[in-house]
């Protein structure tokens, strides 16, 4: 089994090394320049600038998956969904009913789920129910990449994932963030995983939204879309300067490396960072030292995967992102009586109090290179705060953890394959 397991990371590595972009541009000379301001370096590596009013925020899946509802069910003309891992289950069902009644009363509905949704490794998985049978009430449903045998001849469609989450409604709704629409993001009571979804009322941000929709829709299906069927127009202007960032791995010149190494190289004073799997290579781990080294103070808050080969893979990792980055590091995972409490599955930044960057990027290797993503930059005092302030609010009881702590773990819990498999598979 262990030789299995070696020949496959090897297979991983190889595919990876010869087919996928790098990091580089965490510490590139665009990234580093002193002469650029953010917002250049910001539109350089591919963000769309938008503009937005403040969003609607949700901390709580419950919360979120009554939010969601009211939202289709107010649907008039079409809804968008796009999501990493989508699954029915009992406490779902309404939702998916509601999307089959949607379709039927005319509403165009379009969904698209990863093609690994069915092998979702969380608790997700006990009561999931795979979501084909919504193709015969009208719901239009790409399953992206499907893992299936004859992707065997083009490795890369295995490796490469569409992890990107979004909604929008009617051309004027549009949401973004990191819950998936299972089980364990939205229909798990109290044990859902803490994450966070923003809703935005914008013309503008729900235009951008169909662009990046429509594009992977047509990548994948042979029923074609037109998104000025779903586009509409507006004069309007939100008060924030935001920008958009679609990662397609096979076609987009958008760099997430860029966006993210630009913000912490220009950062002064803070950098907040809740990453998920902070599984990351030397260039990402050069970008945080040097702000370290510039006195900014940078901090991470993250909790432990309980899975398996998570857990011992974030035990191997953790103590060689200390030591090569030296930020201040927080574990989430427990409350003040010890008691585990959900995933930590936020995927958030805050530069400077000012810059708040949201979506479905991970802080890890295999976001910026192996995963689509979508990620919104917003330039907002405001949102910044009270994002931070839900955040912390949500987390508890952070647990600074020294390197010596994490030398430890890392010694008694962790393995070098698993940090593979996370680095690589995420």
């Amino acid at each position: 089994m262990k030789k299995v397991l070696k020949i496959t990371f090897l297979l991983l590595f190889f595919i990876t090394l010869f087919s996928c972009s790098s990091t580089k541009d965490f510490v590139s000379d665009v990234t580093m320049s002193e002469s650029l301001t953010t917002e250049e370096k910001l539109e350089y590596y591919g963000g769309k600038e938008v503009s937005v009013n403040l969003p609607e925020m949700y901390f709580n899946g419950e919360e979120w998956y009554s939010r969601m509802m009211e939202l289709i069910d107010g649907a008039d003309e079409y809804i968008l969904l796009s999501t990493f891992l989508g699954s029915s289950s009992p406490t779902l069902e309404p939702l998916f009913n509601l999307l089959e009644q949607k379709a039927k009363s005319g509403v165009k509905v379009y969904l698209i789920i990863d093609g690994t949704s069915n092998l979702d490794m969380t608790e997700t998985r006990f009561v999931m129910t795979p979501l084909g049978y919504l193709r015969d009430s009208g719901v239009n449903l790409l399953i992206y990449s499907p893992m299936s045998f004859t992707h065997i001849v083009n490795p890369s469609s295995l490796i490469v994932r569409d992890h990107r989450k979004m909604m929008i409604i009617d051309g004027s709704v549009a949401a973004i963030g990191g819950m998936n629409i299972n089980y364990i993001s939205m229909g798990a009571g109290e044990k859902c995983q803490r994450d966070s979804m923003y809703v935005f009322s914008s013309v503008e941000l729900s235009n951008l939204f169909i662009d990046e929709f429509v594009q992977i829709w047509n990548e994948g299906s042979i029923k074609k879309m037109d998104k000025d069927e779903f586009k509409k127009e507006s004069t309007e202007k939100g008060e924030y300067k935001a920008w958009l960032f679609n990662r397609n791995v096979f076609k987009s010149q958008v760099s997430l490396s860029g966006m993210f190494g630009s913000l912490i190289n220009d950062s002064t004073s803070s950098i907040f960072l809740c990453p998920y799997l902070p599984t990351i290579d030397s260039n990402m781990a050069k970008s945080l030292r040097n702000a370290v080294e510039r006195g900014v103070d940078t901090e991470i808050w993250c909790s432990t995967d309980s899975r398996g080969y998570a857990a011992k893979g974030g035990a191997y990792s953790l103590y060689k992102l200390l030591e090569e980055t030296d930020v201040t590091y927080y574990d989430v995972s427990s409350d003040s009586d010890g008691s585990t409490l959900p995933l930590f599955h936020m995927k958030a930044m805050i530069v400077d109090d000012r810059y708040v960057v949201i979506g479905s990027s991970n802080f890890n290797y295999r976001s910026m290179t192996l995963s689509h993503e979508l990620a919104l930059v917003v330039d907002s005092p405001e949102m910044a705060r009270i994002v931070k302030e839900k955040i912390k609010e949500v987390a508890k009881n952070p647990v600074l953890v020294t390197k010596e702590e994490a030398k430890e773990n890392k010694k008694e819990n962790g393995s070098y394959l698993c940090y593979l498999f996370s680095y690589y598979g995420g």
